[in-house]
């Protein structure tokens, strides 16, 4: 297996540092995470992050809600070694696990969860793995907790989708000339280069991108026993919310 590209220092505290600029819609994908999660009030509550990676997410829920606890999910020792530093100074309530998404991460979380969140991590996985995580997450939650996943979704169209493949190219090639993208991505980005521009039909393993329509993810939200709906979409990023039912 090939080596996992965020499992290197340097490359972890660049991605921290440049995650704004790499991901066009970084902010205010999380500024709506913040405005939506199912939390109210002073009553302790759980909320797991998916593949949060260096904490960024985590610091700010933390922050807002005094009374939840979180718990960071990443396999990337050299990310949640950040996210440790950076969720220290709220002592117990921010833990970090480190685990494969399709790892059972469960068994450190617990199943009384108030909300999942994710931001691109998800659209890793194969379409079973995604469907398998699903119907394990929809297990984890509380009734009426929440699955919210902000992600890469594919269009329908494939002409549409190479569209916004090229789009995200130009991107990080502006970004890396400007140098608001740091140099440490070029590797990273001629591989990305190779497998999404250069040979698209390729066959796909679990760690490539992996994208599928939000029709797919929400079917599969649907089958996990979820209330699925796609409430925030902007070119191909879209946040997938899954509620679990009160009864």
């Amino acid at each position: 297996m090939a080596e996992y590209r965020w499992n290197t220092s340097s490359f972890a505290e660049s991605y921290d540092q440049s995650a704004h600029a790499v991901h066009p819609y970084y902010l205010e994908l999380q500024d709506w995470l913040l405005a939506n999660l199912p939390i109210s009030g002073e009553q302790p509550v759980i909320v797991v992050d998916l593949g949060g990676g260096s904490g960024r997410l985590m610091e700010r829920i933390l922050d807002q809600f005094p009374a939840v606890t979180g718990v960071v999910v990443d396999q990337s020792q050299p990310f949640l070694a950040i996210a440790e530093r950076r969720l220290a100074r709220f002592g117990a309530r921010a833990r970090c696990v480190l685990a494969r998404l399709q790892d059972p991460w469960e068994e450190q979380t617990g199943n009384r969860l108030a909300a999942v969140v994710s931001m691109s991590a998800i659209h890793h996985l194969l379409p079973e793995e995604k469907q398998t995580l699903y119907g394990r997450i929809a297990a984890t939650l509380l009734p009426g907790g929440e699955l919210l996943n902000a992600d890469e979704v594919r269009p329908i169209s494939d002409a549409e989708y190479r569209r916004e493949v090229l789009l995200w190219n130009d991107h990080m090639l502006a970004g890396l000339a400007s140098g608001t993208i740091s140099s440490e991505f070029q590797t990273a980005y001629e591989k990305w280069h190779r497998r999404n521009v250069e040979f698209p039909d390729a066959p796909r393993a679990s760690g490539d991108d992996c994208l599928q329509t939000a029709a797919d993810q929400l079917q599969y939200f649907e089958s996990a026993g979820l209330v699925a709906d796609l409430p925030w979409q902007k070119s191909i990023w879209g946040v997938l919310r899954g509620r679990k039912p009160l009864r």
